[in-house]
């Protein structure tokens, strides 16, 4: 018997029966509250995974989702067992790792996942995160839960309400474990998470915990939020897969906003597959977030397919940056090497292989930061300008420069940053005029060191995710391999037109059924 079914909970195992479904969706916790409403559904709840596979014999702390949801669908897996499991892992490695700010109670989790598995024995199964372990960034609001942003701020602040996606995760039936690492309020100063595979380096920020988490398998998927790259980065420090929707996919309301025009609530799992099954639970319009896109539900996890047979991405074109291009602009040698590699399984995967011209610069500018750093300035300020009047002893001294940074940035230069970056991004995703997705090279590549900087063999050309937060484009970060010399993890970015996240996702999960790095997990 598997270590991935030999914990089944006495009386939860029901054969090969599967779980019929429920005969109405099932409502919030929090019924009352309107932040906490989840997505209307229409219908009956699915009882369907729609990926299939073998299950590997592995503990039931690494599992992926979309592996554990099949057993819990199926009644082989108990959320209690799981939710044992993962509590024994945290207690084996957190003093090590310090993803979690706020750990919940081991005896709150407990009986949550014991209500979970009520609910399915008496056929209630919500769907694929029903008994899914969760760890959530320290920005999202959590009704009842101490709520801190790593700020002085907001010490001891207790949210009356759950933030949408909190609220839409936990009608989906997952499990919280608690409040995870963040930089300040998303920005400055890092969190104390310590990257798995080397704790004398740093995750990176600002979903440092919920880096930290995933790849310490302390819980199965970390929620983030993504204004620069704060998904994508540290996913590929750890090692892991870090998803950034299409602007406005996932609400906004209740998230410490650092600035909004560019925040991307996301995720921090370990494979593509998992990631189209968080969006599709979390996702969706929110009449408390005037921001969201006008799509009622998120079926990301159907439209990518499940990449069965021999050229599963037969049909899709995939750009590949040219020689010299600003993508290809990365400090390591290593990288660059393990993108070739990861190129060639593209193509024979049956995708059709373009080089591109990325179009990232436009003339005159040496760089997207000429007006990235001014909205993200401005933005910061303006929801930060009150308590730098009030209480700017709350601010570290990094941050309280952040925000005088955008106090002092006229008006008018703002708008002109608008502008130009609205001419940019419209320049910048015609590209896709001729592509489907592009594939590229991280730039935070073999981890960054404990006291900052990147071991390089050259300068990086700049960012290789603000890009993708500023034309608000759904990107994904996954892993192609463990460098040489450090034995840290390498990374490239899948990322399509906005509106097209099941195409970014449908390829880097044909990479991952074909490859096995997703799989690498620290040893610690």
């Amino acid at each position: 018997m598997s270590a991935a079914t030999g914990l089944s909970r006495r009386g939860f195992v029901t054969g090969a029966a599967a779980v019929a479904a429920t005969t109405t969706a099932v409502t919030a916790a929090t019924t009352g509250v309107a932040a906490a409403e989840p997505i209307a559904r229409s219908g009956k709840p699915s009882t369907d995974v729609p990926f299939k596979g073998h299950t590997p014999d592995v503990p039931l702390y690494d599992l992926e989702v979309w592996q554990a949801a099949q057993l819990i669908s199926s009644r082989k897996l108990s959320p209690v067992d799981l939710a044992e499991a993962t509590l024994a892992r945290i207690a084996e490695v957190e003093s090590r790792v310090l993803a979690f700010v706020n750990p919940y109670p081991a005896a709150e989790v407990l009986a949550a996942a014991r209500v979970a598995e009520q609910e399915i024995r008496r056929g209630h199964y919500r769907g694929p995160l029903h008994g899914i372990t969760i760890g959530l960034k320290d920005i999202y609001f959590t009704k009842g839960k101490v709520t801190e942003g790593n700020s002085k701020l907001y010490e001891g602040f207790v949210p009356d309400f759950d933030g949408t996606a909190v609220a839409r995760l936990k009608a989906a039936g997952a499990i919280v474990f608690g409040k995870v690492g963040t930089s300040e309020l998303a920005t400055a100063t890092v969190s104390a998470a310590n990257n798995p595979w080397d704790l004398l380096r740093t995750p990176g920020g600002s979903s440092s915990g919920s880096a930290a988490g995933i790849a310490a398998s302390e819980f199965m998927v970390g929620m983030g939020t993504c204004t620069g790259g704060s998904i994508r980065g540290p996913a590929a420090n750890v090692g892991v897969t870090g998803f950034k929707p299409t602007y406005g996919t996932v609400s906004l309301h209740g998230i410490f906003p650092l600035a909004w025009s560019m925040d991307h609530p996301g995720c921090l799992v370990h494979s593509a597959r998992d990631a189209a099954l968080v969006i599709d639970a979390v996702g969706g319009q929110d009449d408390l977030d005037p921001l969201t896109r006008q799509v009622k539900r998120y079926q990301l996890a159907k439209e990518m397919g499940d990449n069965g047979g021999r050229r599963p991405l037969r049909g899709v074109v995939v750009g590949v940056p040219a020689p010299g291009d600003f993508l290809l602009g990365v400090p390591n040698d290593e990288e660059l090497a393990a993108f070739d590699r990861a190129v060639s399984v593209v193509r024979s995967l049956g995708a059709t292989v373009r080089s591109v011209r990325s179009k990232a610069l436009m003339p005159g500018l040496t760089s997207v930061s000429s007006f990235y750093d001014t909205v993200r300035s401005v933005e910061v300020a303006a929801y930060q300008h009150q308590n730098l009047l009030t209480r700017p002893e709350k601010m570290s001294e990094d941050y309280r420069n952040k925000v005088v940074a955008g106090v002092l940035v006229p008006g008018h230069a703002y708008v002109q940053a608008q502008r130009v970056r609205r001419l940019w991004r419209d320049e910048f995703l015609s590209m896709f005029d001729d592509i489907d997705v592009i594939i590229h090279p991280a730039d935070n590549i073999a981890g960054l060191k404990a006291g900052g900087g990147v071991p390089s063999a050259r300068p990086s050309s700049g960012s290789k995710t603000n890009i993708w937060n500023l034309s608000g484009a759904p990107a994904v970060a996954i892993p192609t391999g463990l460098s040489r010399a450090e034995r840290m993890p390498l990374s490239m970015q899948c990322a399509a037109k906005p509106g097209n996240d099941a195409l970014a996702l449908k390829v880097a999960d044909a990479f991952q059924q074909a490859t096995d790095f997703h799989l690498a997990r620290p040893a610690l």
